[in-house]
């Protein structure tokens, strides 16, 4: 699905220009404080039905993002804007109407889930924020999204300590979906369940998406998971977007260094196969980006420009957008048979 094209509907997340920095100080009280440049002025658009993923190392502002996007952090500048109406900076009605459209699948299924509640009370309290206030009815829908995530609805009647990992995220995914939202936030919504489950949990995803008409907004580090999943892939690095790119189009041809490395990093049974060597080096503190590129001191391809001036994100081809001064030098066929697209399929 392509979320560039000027035929395509009005997007339903349509951030730009965000930006989010945190201060820190120094180890002595004389010491100036710093900032931290999590997120930096990254832009992107989401179409209501389709998958944006979210790649990159740990610290690349990934989830500060999708924290921002919740409201559950105040972004510095740049706008949000969620079914086309502006939710930055949201006065108290406005937030509540936000997250009943918008909600979030946490990383940690038992961490996300009150511990001191049974699973019914858990769910239905989405249902009196929203307002559906007979008790009957609310005890209906508790066992219809019980029911839609693969649960036998007497789980509710449980505390979240005795059920499954598996179990404890599709609760999650309940929660998220009781309120009838357009756009779920998927912050590595499987990385901490055992693979056996993992497949289970995304084949459910995917099933509601198409029964509900959702919109995810995926972050993972599984570029084999973000590869089924996803519509267009987005690669940030160090508060920035570097590249940007339908799925198909992204693992069959990346352009920029990082995204090609990000790939070739990723597992394969052959390593011999790999075309590139995997990325190397280590990710620069967000408080020394200085004026260039930020990838320059791990990027082959690094020149005396990259040290001087940092790219802007440039249309190369149709729907692929790429931050790189050498963008026309980098491209190059990846192993596609090794990734198999959500897009083709």
């Amino acid at each position: 699905m392509n979320s560039f094209a000027t035929a395509d509907p009005e997007p339903i997340l349509e951030v730009k220009d965000l930006v989010k920095h945190f201060a820190s100080s120094g180890s002595w009280s004389w010491q100036q404080r710093r900032k931290t440049r999590a997120v930096d002025g990254i832009s992107f658009k989401l179409l209501p039905g389709s998958t944006l993923a979210l790649v990159g190392e740990s610290g690349c502002g990934k989830s500060t993002t999708a924290k921002l996007i919740l409201q559950l952090l105040e972004p510095d500048s740049g706008d949000i804007r969620l079914c086309g109406e502006s939710v930055t900076k949201p006065k108290k009605n406005a937030l509540r109407r936000l997250r009943r459209n918008v909600q979030m699948v946490f990383q940690d299924p038992y961490a996300s889930l009150t511990p001191h509640l049974k699973i019914g009370a858990i769910l239905r309290e989405p249902f009196l924020v929203k307002g559906v206030r007979p008790r009957y009815e609310i005890n209906e829908r508790v066992r219809f999204v019980l029911t839609a995530v693969g649960l036998d609805p007497n789980i509710a009647q449980r505390f979240p300590h005795e059920l499954s990992g598996g179990q404890r995220q599709r609760v999650g995914i309940a929660r998220a979906i009781a309120g009838e939202p357009r756009l779920i936030v998927c912050d590595e919504p499987v990385s901490a369940l055992d693979v056996s489950i993992r497949s289970q949990i995304i084949n459910l995803l995917l099933d509601l998406q198409k029964s509900c008409g959702l919109s995810f907004l995926f972050i993972s580090h599984d570029l084999d998971l973000v590869a089924h999943v996803s519509d267009v892939v987005a690669v940030m690095y160090l508060g920035k977007i570097v590249e940007q790119a339908p799925a198909a189009t992204f693992f069959a041809q990346p352009r920029h260094p990082y995204s090609q490395a990000l790939l070739a990093s990723s597992p394969i049974p052959d390593p011999r196969r790999r075309t590139k060597p995997a990325i190397r080096g280590e990710i620069m503190a967000g408080t020394e980006l200085g004026a260039g590129c930020r990838f320059r001191n791990r990027c082959p391809l690094a020149v005396s420009l990259c040290a001087a001036a940092e790219p802007e994100l440039q249309t190369i081809t149709e729907s692929h957008e790429v931050a790189c001064h050498r963008a026309d030098e980098t491209a190059y066929t990846h192993e596609a048979s090794q990734f198999q697209t959500h897009a083709n399929k």
